[in-house]
């Protein structure tokens, strides 16, 4: 059959078509599908004019009821400022310090983390902080 394509060789491209898709985070092992990542930020405020503004990013990873088991690495990235790029957990938690911009533009940034093939997503303003 000239001209037309083997069902094999079809199989083969539908396969490297569906391998170049973008990185999917959903749980693929069964322990994965029992992993909980909870975000939460210490000031969940920054000041947008201080380039020393700080606030401690904490990630409570559990397996189950359970903490995941120590030095589980979880990864940082951020939309505004720097952020710790790894951490690794004890107890069930991992923290990370994110830096704010110090530029003036008030905004809501974000902080991403991940712990294997789950992803969390929090919101941190960054603010005017008014003087008295």
């Amino acid at each position: 059959m000239k001209g037309k394509p083997h069902g094999t060789w079809m199989a083969l491209l539908g396969g490297m078509m569906v391998a170049g898709c973008a990185f999917s985070v959903a749980p693929t092992e069964s322990e994965d599908r029992q992993i909980s990542l909870e975000l939460s930020a210490f000031p969940d405020r920054l000041s947008v004019e201080d380039s020393l503004a700080t606030a401690e990013i904490w990630a409570t990873v559990k397996l189950g009821t359970r903490p995941i088991k120590d030095s589980t690495v979880v990864a940082f990235a951020t939309t505004v400022g720097t952020i710790t790029a790894t951490s690794l957990t004890r107890d069930g938690l991992a923290v990370a310090l994110l830096t704010g911009p110090g530029d003036s533009r008030p905004r809501t940034g974000e902080v991403i983390a991940q712990v294997l093939t789950v992803r969390d997503t929090l919101a941190v303003d960054l603010v005017f902080f008014e003087s008295n």
